[in-house]
């Protein structure tokens, strides 16, 4: 039997009961902590010396009191488990609650105190098995009414939402699942008659069809992985899942997370405070029943350590898994089977060593997540030889295609102009990558492209201006116009996301910022903060009413650009400035920015005070600084973050992750 505790220990335990009173009372670590690291542990040592299940009725003493019978009809490890899901709703209204913080520290110090009478330590080391077990019981059903009774006064606050209130119990489902039947967190010993995979698969079966291949597609990630909610939407959106363009399949995507979610299914990963989750992850138990329910109905094919594999036969969806044989390309069937391949996944395979007459031939295919899906850029993914990248001209049906973090591609092939289904292309650290094919306007289907952090790209094709369903563009560069007499601007009428970053030369010593300057200032589309024309904008103003996220990258000037000023804000509801000479937010005659969510980082020039902030951002519902030493009486917290007191949660979930 292993049990989960909510917290690991994070400080040094005295040994003796006495000195644990101290420690408790010292004020050092919370009541709720204390118990959850000090008291559960000795229980989780006890019970774990019993079987799962033990005839009690066979072991009554005569001398055992009707309420001592009656609590040994109860399993041990049953006890326990709802104790600990006790805690975990205890544990997350105790985060949100602050106000009932007294409260609940008593309610728990006096738990604590209960138990650290010296008796549950020496009693239950001294008593035989039978009256042992009993003593046991009595401790732990005392313990679950107090638990109980505190959870039954949280569940009724008079300022929780009842939305709120949803989400804490589905916490209490997920632990059961990730708690019921594990040993020594060896989940080699659950199967499907486990009561965790049961309850997997009933909300499994909850789900409508749709639902239920997105569910699957959680099978092939890791244990304890954090997998970023736009991986799975882009993969989704590849197999057609979710058959809708830009933001209406965001929205429907982030419907099916809630659900997912409200059924203990996944957990949502939050990054400090922000009020959105961009990612997600999975527990143990819940992971091993995707996994047999992949295998079930043929989703993916596993080994025999339940790990995915290259085999396509079964699906038509293919894993590249790094394996100790070598490298899984290299195992692919090769026997005119190729045209079976309808998605591939690199779940972490380090070399896309593919051989070209392979990978012409997957002409069926809709899916290539190729690069990188991990948050970390320190799993590497590298490319000898690209040339295998010209046989994506034979495949007219693919919908998603991601180069994430692959290095190597100093030049994507012209043939990537022929994917006319083509909806996602992620090209985001793609570090040697120096230049796209000037044909990508034939991408008429295409809405979202990242080129984000590809640093060696000087130019984008004007051609791009054709890209009419583009909704999200990351990286973009301005650069000069092959005709004399200026350039077409790019009119992106349904843009919703935007990022843009400057060479960071920029960072290079003065002289060299000079002579940069000079030269860009030459340039009719990009030319320092200072000297570009307003009338010439990267992009039309007319053409961005619908943008809600802005990115600035890099920016050398010291001030907000003027072409910024001819672009319609009025929907921007996130702005990022991270790095470069910025020393002040005010942009044209513009006195306030209509955003909500607002992150500064690296910006050591940028001076302001708090009241001055918060006069230029008037609808500020979250602020996020890092390393803006001139920013002065800021609010934020030891995460450097700070969020309005009255901002409105629902505003989170309805909130698009782009």
């Amino acid at each position: 039997m292993s049990t989960q505790v909510l917290f690991t220990p994070s400080f040094q335990l005295p040994d003796q009961p006495l000195a644990l009173l101290s420690y408790l009372n010292s004020g050092q670590v919370t009541p709720f902590q204390f118990f959850n690291e000090v008291i559960m542990p000795i229980f989780v040592n006890h019970v774990k010396h019993f079987p799962t299940e033990i005839d009690y009725d066979n072991q009554k003493s005569s001398s055992t009191t009707n309420s001592e019978e009656d609590s040994s009809s109860c399993n041990l490890q049953t006890i326990l488990q709802k104790i600990q899901s006790d805690l975990i709703y205890i544990k997350n209204a105790y985060g949100r609650l602050k106000q009932w913080e007294d409260h609940v520290n008593r309610a728990i110090k006096d738990l604590a105190l209960q138990s650290l009478d010296g008796a549950l330590k020496e009693r239950a080391e001294t008593l035989e098995n039978s009256s042992r077990s009993n003593f046991l019981h009595k401790q732990l059903n005392e313990t679950l009414s107090i638990t109980s009774s505190l959870k039954k006064f949280l569940s009724h606050p008079p300022h929780l939402s009842s939305e709120s209130l949803k989400s804490m119990v589905r916490l209490e489902f997920n632990l059961h699942h990730s708690l019921a039947e594990q040993k020594d967190v060896n989940l080699q010993n659950m199967t499907e008659e486990s009561s965790a995979f049961k309850e997997t698969e009933k909300a499994y079966e909850g789900l409508d069809v749709t639902q239920r291949s997105c569910f699957l597609c959680f099978s092939v990630f890791p244990e304890n992985a954090i997998i970023k909610k736009k991986v799975l939407v882009h993969w989704w959106v590849g197999e057609g899942f979710i058959d809708t363009l830009g933001a209406t399949a965001e929205k429907t995507a982030n419907e099916f997370f809630k659900e997912f979610t409200e059924k203990g299914l996944i957990k949502p990963e939050y990054k400090k405070r922000r009020p959105s989750a961009d990612s997600c992850s999975m527990d143990p138990a819940t992971r091993y029943a995707v996994i047999e329910l992949a295998k079930r109905y043929g989703f993916f094919n596993f080994d025999a350590d339940r790990n995915p594999t290259e085999d396509f036969t079964c699906s038509g969806r293919a894993c590249l898994v790094k394996t100790e044989e070598g490298s899984s390309i290299l195992k692919l069937p090769c026997h005119f089977e190729q045209e079976k391949v309808e998605s591939m996944i690199n779940v972490d395979e380090p070399n896309l060593d593919f051989r070209p007459d392979w990978f012409s031939k997957m002409k069926n295919v809709k899916v290539l997540q190729l690069g990188r899906w991990r948050r970390s850029a320190e799993h590497l993914i590298q490319v000898e030889d690209s040339r295998f990248l010209k046989g994506l001209k034979n495949m007219r049906h693919l919908r998603y295609l991601s180069l994430r973090g692959v290095t190597g591609i100093s030049e994507l092939p012209a043939a990537v102009c022929k994917l006319s289904n083509l909806r996602i292309l992620n090209l985001n650290g793609c570090l040697h990558l120096e230049k796209i094919p000037q044909g990508i306007g034939s991408l008429k289907n295409l809405t979202h492209l990242d080129m984000y952090e590809c640093y060696l790209m000087s130019h984008m094709p004007k051609e791009l201006a054709s890209l009419s369903q583009l909704q999200v563009l990351k990286g973009f560069v301005i650069g000069k116009p092959r005709a004399a007499g200026g350039g077409r601007q790019p009119y992106f009428e349904k843009l919703r996301s935007l990022s843009i970053s400057w060479s960071t030369l920029y960072c290079q010593p003065p002289t060299l910022q000079r002579r940069l300057t000079n030269k860009l200032a030459s340039l009719p589309k990009l030319k320092s903060a200072k000297s570009l024309p307003s009338s010439t904008p990267p992009v039309s103003r007319s053409r961005l009413a619908l943008l809600e996220k802005l990115n600035l990258h890099y920016f050398p000037g010291s001030k907000i650009p003027d072409w910024l000023t001819q672009w319609e804000l009025n929907n921007l509801k996130k702005l990022q400035i991270s790095e470069g000479g910025l020393s002040d937010l005010r942009y044209g005659n513009q006195c306030r920015w209509n955003v909500k969510i607002l992150r500064l980082k690296y910006l050591e020039e940028l001076q302001m005070d708090w009241p001055s902030l918060q006069e230029l951002f008037p609808k500020l519902n979250y602020l996020e600084i890092f390393e803006c030493p001139k920013l002065s009486s800021m609010p934020c917290d030891n995460e450097r973050v700070w969020v309005k007191a009255d901002s409105k949660q629902a505003e989170a979930s309805n909130s698009n992750h782009h």
